[in-house]
């Protein structure tokens, strides 16, 4: 299959040089030195401490025309804003398109957009972007993926069937369910690890932080409306994906870390919105936006400098 793949941040990456094994991989990127790095050398992939390299096919994200049987799209939250640009000038030209992002909020765009056939997923493996060109596998997981719109079954077929074991494709029933599982992790693990300064293990190795995380945890799902039967399914999950992380820091860490703006706009703040729609009081998850927001800006944050 003739996959693009726009983004080339450690989740593009990542699926680059997977996807790469075993379909015809094209990545779309932004930046001229990672463009001439990548056509030159490619993708270096490392995992315990082993390092491989393979060939990508490299174009500008500019040259993008949709003509790919499968685009997946990798960029973070706040990027998505000209990919919406380039799908609405598109159009109808455009195959089928994949969405790989943290929250929510994307939803209702991706809904209305003039592309017929469009799947979203969730990402549960764990990984570094080390420079331009080399990914650090850090945890392996999985990929969700499930239909938001159109007919995607040919190609959920092949990228469950034709692909890597190492490296799995999942195909689920229900898009909400598996965004809002996502969400609930991302929601308590990124935003407090992100607050603490804490790998994601601690949230349960150290009592306190065990405490705060389940006082968040029913916050975030009552404001989901998750029904109380259903609870200890998304608790679960939320500590097996701790658990299987545990010496990873979450993301959102290590773009407060790096300097560069959080996903806290679509994680958090799509919580809020919510809660706002039902309402509902949200004093822990707004407490906790309020700080993420002020370490994700600095010293600009001060409004009487």
């Amino acid at each position: 299959m003739k996959i693009g793949i726009i983004g080339a941040g450690a989740i593009g990456l990542l699926c680059a040089y997977q996807l790469k094994e075993k379909h015809d991989v094209t990545l779309y990127v932004r930046s001229k030195k990672q463009y001439e790095l990548i056509k030159t050398n490619g993708i270096y992939y490392k995992e315990n401490g082993e390092k491989k390299a393979r060939i990508i096919n490299v174009r500008y994200f500019a040259e993008w025309d949709g003509e790919d049987e499968l685009t997946i799209v990798t960029v973070k939250q706040y990027h998505l804003a000209t990919i919406y640009d380039k799908m609405d000038a598109l159009g109808e030209k455009v195959k089928a398109m994949c969405f790989l992002q943290n929250g929510m909020s994307h939803l209702e765009k991706i809904l209305s957009a003039k592309i017929a056939n469009i799947m979203i997923g969730i990402v549960e493996h764990g990984a570094i972007k080390e420079d331009e060109q080399t990914v650090v596998h850090t945890g392996r997981g999985a990929i969700k993926l499930a239909c938001i719109k159109g007919d995607m079954d040919e190609i959920l077929v092949d990228l469950t069937t034709n692909t890597n074991p190492d490296f799995p494709f999942i195909k689920e029933p229900d898009y909400v369910a598996i965004m809002q599982k996502k969400l609930v992790v991302n929601s308590i693990v990124n935003s407090l690890t992100s607050i603490l300064e804490v790998a994601n293990g601690q949230l349960l190795q150290n009592t306190y932080y065990f405490q705060l995380m389940n006082r968040l945890m029913d916050e975030v799902l009552e404001i989901l409306s998750i029904v109380e039967a259903d609870r200890k399914i998304y608790q679960d999950y939320c500590f097996e994906v701790i658990r299987k992380t545990k010496r990873n820091k979450s993301s959102m860490l290590k773009d407060i870390e790096a300097g560069r703006p959080t996903e806290v706009d679509a994680i958090l703040g799509y919580i809020i919105e919510e809660a706002k729609k039902k309402k509902i009081n949200a004093p822990i998850s707004t407490a906790a936006y309020f700080m993420i927001k002020g370490k994700e800006r600095g010293k600009e944050a001060f409004i009487n400098d």
